[in-house]
């Protein structure tokens, strides 16, 4: 995975077997990725991807947003 150009590993870490969890650190910030099914968690492994902290102002984006999944619950 790709931080604002930094290399930053993920750790798989424990929970519910019908889901893939990962965290990791990156510039002070810790980063979770949570994939459902479990078996989409091999896609953080597989694949190259590349994060943006939409924090910052100089952002323009048009994202979709919505309600929480149902899957998440706290």
């Amino acid at each position: 995975m790709d931080v604002l150009g930094h290399p930053t590993a993920l750790w798989c870490v424990a929970g519910p077997a019908d889901r893939a969890i990962y965290a990791g650190e990156a510039l002070g910030n810790w980063i979770w990725a949570i994939c459902w099914p479990a078996e989409a968690g091999c896609l953080i492994a597989l694949t190259e991807l590349s994060l943006r902290d939409l924090r910052d102002n100089d952002q323009d984006l048009d994202l979709p947003y919505g309600a929480f999944s149902p899957r998440l619950t706290g």
